[in-house]
């Protein structure tokens, strides 16, 4: 009784993803030399990426040859990271039609990374003509994402049925464009939102949630996307704090509505999720020669709805053979070996931090069904109280 997170790739996104040097190609062409630098470039761009945690600095976007590695390294990973998220996530896509057009806004566009693989992964959204709006303080990453996009829509032989508009505003202000958007979605973004003298980010993180309450529309959904890191967990952790006071319900990746188990602790834990690096072969190569191959990708998310359109989780409707009495969990971490339990993981439930033993079959970010043992134990380590999870019996013979 397990619900993953992440969906394999369907045929027509990695046949759109092994096709995507040839919509770069199109959008910035390289010369031979700077493509012979373009592993260097990318380490180079790394570096200051690790060291910058704001994302990619929009001053970099005036550097060629940063631009090139971002677009070709970065980007394409970001891509695979998303598509693996999206195709899981319940996003109820909208009736459009003359009289009820259908708006959809992405905050911090960048180059359309989250637009560009919602259109990849969703064929219910690609197929709707909505208008997109994308937001971002910078034009030129928006101009080449839009151009990315378009390319990649010709070279799948399927149509583009998106009409694009670009708006130039920082993110607090864009809320003044927004029109009831179904949609609004936003990578990388919380983790700009840092202190201002005399403005602490959690007063930002409740500036951000009243905005989202009062621009997305009734039956919407918004969608925050950040690093698997310890600041981009937290970030999101936060931001889902604040937006239940202002009524927006985390709708995933959340099993309950209660307290985050992962705030109250003082263990050194975050909410993310992990899935296998599966990329087409030309950026693996590429990952290879620049020095930097990936085994994994990690990801936090908040998806929030209007609190009126938010039910709560519906056990038997996720696993209808699971006891009513039992406790969904959402698995947290790898599997590690714990002396007695063997491979567990930790998760987050609505008795608070967990800890699952013989779960090393389970993947990260999974829905499972739990039980409540007789007599629990404790994690030495986290205190994390224990669950079973009894996997899916199959049928007596």
């Amino acid at each position: 009784m397990c619900r993953p997170l992440f969906s394999p790739l369907d045929a027509f996104c990695r046949n759109a993803l092994a096709q995507l040097p040839k919509a770069l190609d199109a959008v910035m062409p390289l010369s031979r030399n700077h493509r012979a630098d373009l592993p260097e470039a990318i380490r180079d761009l790394s570096a200051m990426l690790t060291y910058e945690r704001g994302g990619l600095g929009r001053s970099y976007w005036s550097a060629p040859r940063y631009v090139s590695a971002y677009l070709r390294y970065f980007l394409p990973w970001n891509l695979v990271r998303l598509t693996g998220l999206l195709p899981g996530l319940d996003l109820p896509v909208p009736v459009c039609d003359a009289e009820t057009p259908v708006t959809i806004a992405d905050l911090g566009s960048g180059p359309l990374t989250l637009p560009i693989a919602l259109w990849l992964s969703r064929p219910d959204w690609r197929a709707v003509p909505l208008t997109l709006v994308c937001v971002d303080t910078v034009p030129r990453p928006m101009e080449m994402g839009r151009s990315i996009l378009e390319h990649m829509a010709k070279l799948s032989g399927e149509p583009l049925n998106w009409t694009i508009r670009l708006v130039r505003s920082p993110l607090m202000q864009s809320f003044r464009e927004l029109r009831s958007p179904y949609l609004l979605m936003a990578g990388n973004v919380l983790n700009e939102l840092k202190d201002k003298p005399g403005v602490s980010v959690d007063e930002r993180m409740a500036d951000l949630a009243v905005a989202v309450g009062r621009t997305l529309h009734p039956e919407g959904t918004a969608l925050f996307v950040e690093p698997g890191t310890r600041l981009g967990g937290t970030l999101t952790a936060k931001l889902r704090e604040t937006a239940l006071e202002e009524g927006l319900t985390p709708v995933a990746p959340c099993p309950h509505l209660g307290p985050c188990p992962l705030l109250e602790t003082r263990e050194r834990r975050w909410c993310h999720a992990s899935q296998l690096a599966v990329a087409p072969a030309w950026l693996a190569d590429l990952a290879r020669y620049a020095k930097l191959p990936k085994d994994s990708l990690s990801l936090s998310f908040m998806q929030l709805r209007p609190e009126s359109e938010a039910a709560p989780i519906a056990k038997t409707a996720l696993f209808p053979a699971m006891d009513p009495n039992g406790v969904v969990a959402r698995i947290l971490s790898e599997s590690f070996p714990v002396p007695g339990m063997g491979h567990a993981r930790y998760a987050c439930t609505e008795d608070g931090f967990a800890i699952i033993p013989a779960a090393g079959d389970i993947p990260s970010g999974a829905l499972v069904a739990c039980r409540r043992p007789a007599s629990p134990r404790k994690d030495a380590k986290t205190g994390a109280v224990e669950l079973l999870w009894q996997p899916e019996q199959k049928p007596q013979r």
